[in-house]
């Protein structure tokens, strides 16, 4: 067996856990099945900017440098990345990709493509960007379909007509990208939350920062009053709105609206119902509305990559993530199991990351 913590993924979860591990002198293998650190962040389309304010994004024992703005950009976090890894030369195994992951007698056994080990303890940060979401939809369409893991530039959709599906973050991003080249589509099938950039002149991390002393049952309230914007002909515009997370029907995250309803206004993107089914260059929509379209964007998101995992495990609420412990992050019922890069909430995942790993390493430490 060997006397390692094996951290699969070279993203920021798994630089920040080896970040913690070095800090507390427990030996580590880092693997990644890619043949570059943060492959993810890598090949992100132009246009991704940062949900969260880049002082509370940042890597362990680094600031994100202030001229990347408020909001940086993905090719900014990607390019902060590699400097990083330049201040900490972590040992990363490159196209490592694991297969299997089993329980035995107290440790893990390890399946990769370069072979079998058995470690006494995995830190699982493939984060949740590695598994992208295409749903299953009846027919079959003769134009292009592409996931927005796939979408890296609007040069080349030019004249097309493009339906993007999905309006959350990454749907919204590439609509608004594509405006003005293409004939763009969004289709909208739950409600949306629509988020001020600056609310009152301040990005809205540093809101949640300011709010956060005070007690959850008032500080939600007053949050969503401060960072969540209406806009008088919201139906008029084809987006269905919700006033706050409690309202909500769909489950996408919120959204920096102005550019949307910007785009909107100037019919640059058309707001259509959710996709029902596919014939031939057509989308059927909802609404029975049949749209002939060259290129169909989904922007419905990412699952974890967990098939790797040989074992029954619980799922959570949300009936696709794996269930793990809220203190420690060991998946429940396992022994030196744990997950890294998980949760939205609160300041966002790019912070999260630094909590859970640290608390990761801590419950690593007590038990090694």
């Amino acid at each position: 067996m060997r006397n390692e913590v094996l951290v699969i993924g070279a993203g920021p979860a798994g630089i920040t856990s080896a970040y913690y591990l070095e800090q507390a002198g427990l030996p580590y293998r880092l693997v990644d099945r890619a043949n570059i650190p943060a492959s993810t962040w890598a090949s992100i389309y132009p246009s991704l900017q940062l949900n969260t304010a880049g002082f509370v994004s940042h890597l362990p024992g680094k600031r994100i440098p202030l001229r990347t703005g408020w909001f940086p950009m993905g090719t900014d976090y990607y390019r902060y990345i590699l400097e990083y890894l330049k201040e900490h030369p972590f040992t990363i195994d490159y196209g490592v990709e694991v297969k299997r992951i089993t329980p035995v007698d107290g440790a893990w056994c390890v399946e990769t493509n370069t072979g079998s080990d058995v470690y006494r303890a995995v830190i699982i940060a493939t984060g949740r960007f590695g598994n992208p979401i295409l749903p299953a939809i009846p027919g079959e369409f003769s134009g292009r379909l592409l996931h927005a893991h796939d979408f890296h530039t609007p040069e080349g959709f030019e004249g097309q007509r493009v339906l993007v599906v999905g309006s959350g973050p990454s749907g919204v991003d590439i609509a608004v990208a594509l405006a003005g080249r293409a004939d763009v589509y969004l289709s909208v099938r739950s409600d949306i939350l629509l988020a001020r950039k600056y609310p009152y002149g301040l990005p809205n991390t540093a809101w949640q920062v300011l709010l956060s002393p005070i007690p959850a049952q008032w500080r939600k309230p007053l949050l969503d009053r401060i960072v969540y914007q209406s806009y008088p002909d919201i139906a008029k515009l084809g987006l269905k709105f919700a006033r706050n997370r409690e309202d909500r029907i769909g489950t996408s995250a919120p959204v920096r609206g102005y550019e949307l309803v910007e785009a909107i206004r100037a019919g640059t993107i058309k707001t259509v119902d959710g996709l029902d089914a596919f014939e031939g260059r057509c989308a059927v929509l909802a609404d029975g509305t049949r749209l002939e379209v060259d290129t169909v964007i989904f922007g419905t998101g990412y699952r974890p990559v967990l098939d790797f995992l040989d074992f029954p495990y619980e799922l959570d609420d949300a009936g696709w993530h794996i269930r793990i412990d809220p203190t420690t992050y060991a998946v429940a019922g396992q022994q030196a199991l744990y997950l890294v890069g998980w949760f939205y909430r609160g300041l966002g995942p790019l912070y999260n990351i630094r909590q859970e790993a640290k608390a990761v390493v801590h419950a690593l430490k007590s038990w090694w």
